[in-house]
Order: structure tokens, then C-alpha cells, then sequence
């Protein structure tokens, strides 16, 4: 695609090259037959469509090397579930705009210690998109939108370690769990360099908000 692409450019060039050497040697040379407007014309058309040419293999080479990037896949629960790479599935892991949430295991299940890990996984577009407006409506900005799961363990309340890259100590970092249509403030037990450590009482989808002012929430 690429060869392609640069023997067209190479093709525009010599045709822009020979449309001025024709042009000046006709002016130069005695006797010989000076360019017509329709021979400009004709060259001009040729040097467009070859131009038209390169744009649209331009596109073709640029979507063909986004073709690798994370694509959403169909999901239940209403529009498709973020298809993380590799190495943030192995690592129990999400990426959204950069900023990194992961969970690596040892939740507080029922107030005692335990090998229970939470697998997360990325929101649905459409839940992406409320928890977007709901940073707007606080003044704040989307960290990250991430669904959880314990396959095998259940809870009554659960306290659990996120990895939250990027958060520094003293950072007001809100986080809210959808519930039924709403989206319900969960209480952060602690707030420290790249941690947001959360109590939960059931699974869901959480975000993961930086405010202004931090609300004080109980439970």
C-alpha cells in the first residue's frame, strides 16, 4: 500500500514537473508549438485525479494501522463493553484516556481480610457516557468507568483496594455506583498516592470522578 502510495506521489510530481518543463521549453525553443490552455487544462485534471488518488490511500494506510487499536465488542446490558488489550486483561486491568484503574485482589469481605480479587472490565459505551456527565455536572473530570465482579464470592460489604494511576494524597476523588437509573455515591475509606480504596455492598458499574470538594458520605 505504501509503494503504491509513494509511485503516485512520484507520478504527481514528475507530471508537475514536465507541465513547467513543457511550458518553458515552448517558450524557449523557435518554431515549436507553445502550450495550449486546453494542454494545461488536460495536465491539471490528470495531476487532480492522481492527487485524489494519494488522499484516499492516505486514509486507507491510516485507518489500516488504527485497524489494531481496542475496538468495542457487543455486551449485554445495552451497548458494547470497552475489549481491553492484552496487558490490561492479564492484569485485571483499564485504560481509559490514560489514566490506568486495576484491582489486585486481597478485599475486605464482610470486615475480614481475604483472597477474594475483583474483576473489573470497562464500562459500556452508554454508561461511559452517563458517568461523563455526571463529572460534568459536578465540576469534575471522568477518571475512569469500570464494571466489577467476584465469580464464586459473595458479600454484605466489601472493601476494596483499587490501583488508581495518577491520584495523588489529598485529592478529592468521588466515586459513584450506578443503581437502578440513578448514580449512587459509594464511600472512599482512604485516598492516597495512586489508591482509591472504596466500600461496596454489591457489584456494578463505578466511576471514578475528580471534584472540586470532596462530599462526605457515610456507610
Amino acid at each position: 500500500m505504501k509503494r503504491i502510495l509513494a509511485l503516485l506521489i512520484a507520478c504527481v510530481m514528475f507530471a508537475s514537473t514536465t507541465l513547467c518543463t513543457y511550458a518553458a521549453g515552448s517558450d524557449q525553443q523557435e518554431g515549436s508549438k507553445s502550450v495550449t490552455a486546453e494542454d494545461i487544462k488536460k495536465m491539471e485534471e490528470e495531476i487532480a485525479r492522481l492527487t485524489k488518488q494519494i488522499k484516499s490511500l492516505q486514509n486507507t494506510i491510516k485507518a489500516s494501522q488504527q485497524s489494531g487499536k481496542p475496538a468495542a465488542k457487543s455486551s449485554g446490558g445495552g451497548g458494547g463493553a470497552y475489549q481491553q488489550p492484552d496487558v490490561y486483561t492479564k492484569n485485571n486491568a483499564v485504560n481509559y484516556g490514560g489514566n490506568v484503574i486495576a484491582q489486585g485482589g486481597h478485599v475486605e469481605i464482610n470486615g475480614g481480610r481475604s483472597n477474594v480479587t475483583f474483576k473489573i472490565a470497562g464500562a459500556n459505551p452508554g454508561l461511559l457516557t452517563q458517568a461523563n456527565s455526571l463529572a460534568a455536572s459536578l465540576g469534575g473530570s471522568l477518571i475512569n468507568c469500570v464494571t466489577t465482579s467476584s465469580p464464586g464470592a459473595s458479600f454484605s460489604n466489601a472493601k476494596v483496594n483499587f490501583y488508581c494511576s495518577g491520584v495523588q494524597a489529598g485529592d478529592n476523588i468521588a466515586v459513584y455506583q450506578i443503581q437502578g437509573k440513578n448514580w449512587v455515591q459509594l464511600p472512599t475509606a482512604e485516598i492516597r498516592k495512586d489508591h482509591v480504596v472504596v466500600n461496596m455492598t454489591k457489584h456494578g458499574t463505578i466511576a471514578f470522578i475528580r471534584v472540586p470538594v470532596l462530599a462526605s458520605v457515610t456507610g
